[in-house]
């Protein structure tokens, strides 16, 4: 369904059947399966529709998993390969070799050079992880980072660090940012990183005062339930607690408490942050006692005071 801004108008577009949606530059692009005959299509946003654009057929028990903008370009992931849409409107195909994980949610992004995949897995308090794609040769890789031997050594820890969302690094062609999150059992963990290739960096971590005593940080540090480009060349971390906006070198700009929301064409929103809107989602319910996560939907647009 789309939501008008400017009248509130709801509308829907499609019953069911969607799997995935994906913004690059001023395209829209969205990835359903028609009921008719079971096939897959990517269709973009034209006007005040969606226009099919070229249709696929998975090979069995190969799924598409997620829709991503890559050079421009629609890509669809599946567990056994990826399919791009070339210029001569065709899907072009890299088969993966290796074996990608799964999770109760998965979050995948290209870097803006669009050589790569990265894809983020949540399985809550078995953690999770972090692949990489490479779309020249196809080969999965791990993408880990441990600093010590402890149980959950992190930053990036595919044993109890669950990946919870993946975007375009804005400053670093080559790199994603990946977000990590989880709370269980009144502990928080949560941290954004910055992944070039291999090469883990912690970008922010937002410290929880923790009982007295206890030195270990784990049980003290936000959870980042998502990543969103900002309009100002930066982006938005999403925890239950607050919203961060952040510039693109990963420096704190402001934090903002989660607005009230207000229903709004059966909608719950809120409008209350500059060049953003707030929606209210359940995603993480199944895998973090976190409560709603919101979801933070970016306005093009100058920046607001």
């Amino acid at each position: 369904m789309s939501f008008g801004i400017t009248d509130n108008s709801r509308k829907v577009h499609f019953e069911g059947g969607v799997v995935d949606i994906a913004k690059s530059d001023h395209a829209l692009w969205v990835l359903r399966q028609r009921g008719e005959d079971g096939r897959f299509v990517v269709g973009e946003w034209r006007g005040d529709h969606f226009q099919d654009l070229t249709e696929f057929e998975p090979s069995p028990h190969d799924a598409p998993l997620a829709l991503m903008s890559c050079a421009g370009s629609p890509a669809v992931l599946s567990g056994q390969m990826v399919r791009y849409l070339a210029n001569d409107e065709t899907w072009h195909v890299v088969q993966l070799k290796g074996k990608l994980r799964s999770g109760v949610a998965v979050s995948a992004a290209s870097p803006q050079e669009g050589e790569s995949i990265y894809v983020g897995f949540n399985v809550g308090e078995w953690g999770g992880g972090l692949q990489r794609i490479d779309l020249k040769t196809g080969a999965v890789a791990d993408i880990e980072r441990r600093d010590t031997k402890d149980l959950c050594a992190g930053p990036l820890n595919r044993e109890c660090d669950p990946v919870t969302g993946v975007i375009p690094d804005p400053r670093e062609k080559a790199c994603v940012l990946a977000s990590v999150g989880l709370v269980h059992m009144f502990h928080s963990n949560g941290r954004i990183l910055r992944v070039c290739g291999t090469d883990v960096a912690l970008v922010s971590e937002i410290l929880i005062p923790g009982d007295k005593g206890n030195s270990s940080k784990w049980g003290r540090t936000g959870a980042f339930y998502g990543l969103a480009p900002s309009s100002e060349g930066g982006f938005w971390g999403i925890t239950y607690r607050a919203l961060y906006r952040f510039d693109a070198a990963g420096k704190t700009e402001k934090e903002y408490t989660l607005p009230k929301l207000e229903s709004v064409s059966g909608i719950h929103l809120s409008r209350a942050l500059p060049n953003v809107i707030v929606l209210q989602t359940d995603l993480n319910w199944a895998v973090s006692t976190s409560g709603y996560t919101p979801l933070i939907v970016p306005l093009e647009g100058p920046a607001s005071p």
